[in-house]
């Protein structure tokens, strides 16, 4: 839906978006849709010149854009994020953590402790983290939060085993965080996608504009960033008030579908392994 079809929802909000440096990216096009309906956001990511570049980018469009670097998961990094909110814009409304990735891809029969521990915590301290600071720090009643998540707990390819057990436990704090936080007024929802249209996920789609995965997929097409932004938007916007604890599944239908198709599946999209996924952004 574009944002002219829905107005400006978060006219005078402040939000914070983790992981929003990449284009095609999911972070990116969530910061871009809240910014465009009226947010001032900060935007976050590990990589300066990328995420300069983005909001450069964000800012040439007219849209009230500041960018903080750093890992969001790092100490220190939270605070920064949001004294900038509180600093630059006055106030903070919204958050939403897109920060993950799979920085091993293997079975568990092959991992190490570290390939294991590292991959848990990339996908959910960061979210923690900046949970845990913004709401010390007056994000109250009427706010809202927005995790990213990922079908794969739904799936049981071997070969991500690690992701889809750092998503079930991403999963289950967005569960616990909504009913910790509900009484303060604050609602806490996860927004699942699939195969997305990403940087990240580049080699799934380049060579054919995404053709063959979007024709295993129960829409036969790829979800994009646009899906998932808005997605989160709806979430975080007063349109669901009374919405909370909930796992939203953007995804192109693959959570009901009766396939096991997976993009990670050894010779998956022409690859003898199957895809590889990156870090963070």
């Amino acid at each position: 839906m574009a944002e002219s079809a829905v107005g400006r929802r978060f006219e005078g909000r402040v939000a914070i978006v983790t992981g929003a440096s990449t284009d095609p990216g999911i972070g990116t096009a969530t910061a871009r849709r809240l910014a465009s309906e009226g947010a001032s956001v900060v935007i976050n990511a590990r990589r300066v010149p990328r995420l300069e570049a983005m909001a450069r980018a964000l800012a040439d469009d007219g849209l009230a854009v500041v960018a903080v670097a750093g890992a969001a998961g790092d100490d220190g990094v939270p605070a920064i994020l949001v004294d900038t909110a509180l600093e630059r814009f006055g106030r903070l409304d919204h958050l939403v953590n897109a920060v993950g990735g799979a920085p091993f891809v293997g079975s568990a029969l092959s991992m190490g402790r570290d390939d294991f521990l590292t991959t848990i915590a990339l996908n959910t301290w960061p979210t923690v983290a900046l949970i845990q600071e913004a709401v010390a720090r007056g994000l109250g009643a009427g706010g809202s939060i927005v995790n990213i998540s990922s079908g794969s707990p739904a799936k049981t390819t071997p070969v991500m085993a690690a992701y889809a057990a750092a998503k079930s436990a991403l999963n289950a704090l967005t569960r616990t965080l909504a009913n910790d936080l509900g009484p303060r007024g604050i609602r806490v929802n996860a927004v699942s996608p699939g195969l997305t249209r990403s940087e990240t996920t580049r080699p799934m789609w380049e060579s054919d504009d995404g053709a063959a995965a979007g024709a295993n997929l129960l829409l036969g097409r790829m979800t994009e960033p646009t899906d998932i932004a808005a997605a989160t938007a709806f979430l975080l916007s007063d349109e669901a008030a009374s919405i909370t604890g909930v796992l939203l599944d953007v995804d192109a239908g693959n959570h009901v579908s009766t396939g096991s198709w997976s993009p990670f599946s050894p010779g998956a999209i022409g690859t003898p392994g199957g895809a590889r996924m990156g870090g963070p952004a």
